[in-house]
């Protein structure tokens, strides 16, 4: 049977959610986990690969088990009881044995928070961008709407191989700023590595007057690479959703700033 676990994370202590030898990550976390629960390895898939810093409201890991003798409920309780303050446990249940945290998702959203005020809270730093000067909201809207929609943002990512495909759709494109923070989130079924953050980047830099609209264009348009990349912090950005379409989240979670 496929086990899911539906779970929230603080990614400040983590480095990254893949596994890695002699880190925590979220992977290796649950497999160590589990692995004690079940008196036995197991090997655990996760929804997604989130870098180092980056926290998740919304993420999914699953493992495969024969002979489960250990209900949900108790595995529930269990993992509530052995995982620490950073990791909160949303949900546990049975899914399709063909089931994919990655692939079976009809969509992600990633939110990246800006502290955008003249005056700054230094108790929101370790989840919010804070740029030096005040940046123009509306010059950093408008150039994040132009990554909506069907492109190819090779330019906008970093590749894991050459033939790797970058023609991918952002299905919305939402900026608002409340309070001086400014949010930012992206929509898709899938994206690059490190694309979100090079996308907030480059609109950074536009609003600071390093790169221009048509140079984002361009880079979308024509494959014409950018003059000046920017890889976005990676502690303003949180995987606030995974939208599975028979999955319900029963525990949603949202990030609040005043």
């Amino acid at each position: 049977m496929r086990i899911f676990i539906r779970l929230a994370y603080n990614g400040f202590d983590f480095y990254g959610s893949q596994k890695q030898v002699d880190k925590r990550t979220i992977q290796g976390e649950f497999q160590k986990i589990l692995s004690r629960v079940y008196n036995k390895p197991i090997k655990v898939t996760i929804s997604s690969r989130l870098d180092r810093g980056v926290h998740a409201l919304d993420f999914a890991v699953t493992f495969d088990i024969e002979n489960n003798n250990i209900s949900l409920n108790h595995l529930e309780y269990y993992l509530k009881r052995s995982v620490k303050e950073d990791i909160f446990i949303k949900e546990v249940r049975e899914v399709d044995e063909n089931f994919s945290p990655r692939y079976d998702c009809e969509n992600k959203t990633y939110l990246y928070l800006i502290q955008n005020g003249e005056i700054k809270n230094p108790l929101l730093n370790p989840y919010t961008f804070t740029p030096k000067r005040v940046l123009p909201f509306e010059t950093l809207k408008e150039t994040l709407i132009l990554f909506k929609g069907s492109h190819d943002f090779k330019n906008f990512a970093s590749l894991e191989s050459e033939d790797e495909n970058t023609n991918l759709t952002i299905d919305d494109v939402n900026v608002e700023q409340e309070n001086d923070i400014i949010k930012i989130r992206f929509t898709s079924k899938a994206f690059l590595r490190y694309q979100v953050r090079f996308m907030v980047g480059a609109a950074i830099y536009v609003a600071m007057g390093k790169l221009t609209s048509d140079d984002i264009k361009h880079a979308l348009n024509d494959n014409i690479p950018l003059k000046s990349r920017y890889k976005a912090e990676p502690k303003g950005l949180i995987l606030e959703k995974i939208n599975y379409e028979k999955i319900i989240d029963k525990n949603p979670i949202s990030f609040i700033v005043r």
